[in-house]
């Protein structure tokens, strides 16, 4: 999948004097970034008119700074789809830029020097006190640094979703507040590139595709300003990272083919798409190997316990639609990747788990088996969200139950068929429930 694009941190928490509110400009979020020495780096930037904080899709984590050093009793609060704390600054891990942030050294105390920077306040410290033989000299914060760390949920959904947070403060014995509007906002494709791409589809794969990550639009922007490209601004129609076709556009398909390449070896086909769909976002995660502890390793490394993909979002297809998801390897580097060393008789099982639930049994007999062919899996499904996978070699048994081995008796509401290696043949066949 495209990487989106770096969303710019430009957030403003500013306060005029003359005046006893926050202000604030539209901006958009995008996790903090680390300096040549591996410091957090937290931008203050003054502010104008009213808040919209805008961020995209994945849950992240930012900090802001409170510009005036003359703020006190700062406290925040949240609800919806963020959650925000004040978090204690640490200038070995952080840099705040555009706030002069100034020590004292004091001794028991009282301050002796004043005004320094953190790292001529820890100098000074150190020389009075005969570098360690003496522990009366010490140094602290002489500027008031309020930073407030903020986490903004997953968003998966097809549209967007909202929060507010909520900073109250005192400036010079005067209460002072401000609420944020938090925005976790999703890309929709165009319409005109699904409808495109229902209209130009072909069973065979040879027809037209929409591919996650092309040019899209702020379903934000288009319920504030309506849908068409005047009314976007440019920052917000969000380039490289469509991932939602919006229930509008399944409205103007129905009954067509729509195939979905979403990329890193996964794509999504919905069959004769259904009056009512409503809107699915197609984020997903890439195939790769992870370790028992959760680790991600390399296919092929022999350090997995078991291989994941799928779909992060939870809206149901309905209908019938079918997941093609290419490993990226070899029945060989299969069965390498879980440290599996077999002998050319053997005959060996994969499962794969739905949401957890085993929902098909691959058998390959390695003798007969061709190694170096490419493991593609075939999953279909029917009225059901698009869900999450595991392939595994050891089905892991579930609180109370026996392991089901083969596992087809776990199936609930899916039909899986997956492209395997025929234990009698060699050749490639899809094996049902």
């Amino acid at each position: 999948m495209k990487k989106a694009l770096a969303l710019v941190l430009a957030l403003v928490l500013a306060l005029s004097m003359a005046v006893s509110a926050f202000a604030a400009e539209l901006v958009v979020l995008k996790p903090a970034d680390k300096d040549a020495d591996d410091k957090l780096v937290i931008d203050v930037v003054d502010g104008k008119d009213e808040t919209v904080l805008y961020t995209l899709g994945e849950k992240a984590t930012y900090y802001i700074a409170l510009a005036n050093e003359e703020y006190k009793d700062v406290a925040v609060s949240t609800n919806g789809v963020v959650s925000a704390e004040l978090v204690k600054y640490d200038p070995e891990k952080m840099v705040v830029n555009g706030m002069d942030i100034f020590y004292d050294v004091t001794e028991k105390g009282v301050a002796v020097k004043e005004d320094l920077t953190y790292e001529a306040a820890k100098a000074e410290a150190e020389k009075l006190n005969n570098d360690g033989k003496v522990t009366y000299y010490g140094y602290k914060l002489a500027t008031n640094v309020n930073i407030i760390k903020i986490t903004v949920a997953d968003n998966y959904s097809a549209a967007y979703k909202e929060g507010t947070l909520k900073i109250t403060a005192t400036l010079k014995k005067e209460p002072v507040s401000a609420t944020l509007t938090v925005i976790n906002d999703v890309t929709i494709f165009e319409y005109e590139n699904v409808k495109w791409a229902a209209e130009n589809y072909k069973a065979d794969g040879t027809g037209a595709k929409l591919y996650c990550g092309e040019l899209g639009y702020s379903d934000y922007a288009t319920a504030e300003n309506g849908y068409g490209k005047d009314y976007i601004p440019g920052d917000l129609r969000t380039a490289d990272d469509a991932a939602v076709v919006s229930t509008t556009a399944f409205r103007a398909i129905a009954g067509k083919n729509l195939t979905v390449d979403c990329e890193k070896g996964l794509e999504v086909t919905l069959k004769e798409i259904k009056a009512g769909q409503k809107g699915v976002n197609f984020k997903h995660s890439d195939v790769a190997a992870y370790d028992k502890k959760g680790k991600a390793v390399e296919i092929g490394s022999g350090d997995a316990e078991y291989i994941a993909f799928g779909f992060k979002g939870d809206q149901v297809v309905l209908g019938d639609y079918t997941i093609t998801a290419d490993l990226g390897c070899t029945w060989y580097t299969l069965r390498e990747t879980f440290g599996y060393k077999v002998e050319e008789d053997d005959i060996v099982s994969y499962y794969v788990l739905k949401n957890g639930k085993v929902v098909s049994e691959i058998k390959v007999d390695y003798m007969t088996a061709d190694i170096d062919e490419e493991v593609v899996l075939t999953l279909n499904g029917s009225n059901s969200t698009l869900g999450e996978y595991k392939v595994v070699m050891e089905v892991p048994a579930v609180e109370g139950e026996t392991n089901p081995n083969t596992g087809a008796e776990s199936v609930v509401g899916v039909v899986a068929a997956l492209a395997v290696v025929s234990v009698a043949t060699a050749a490639a066949v899809s094996l049902k429930k």
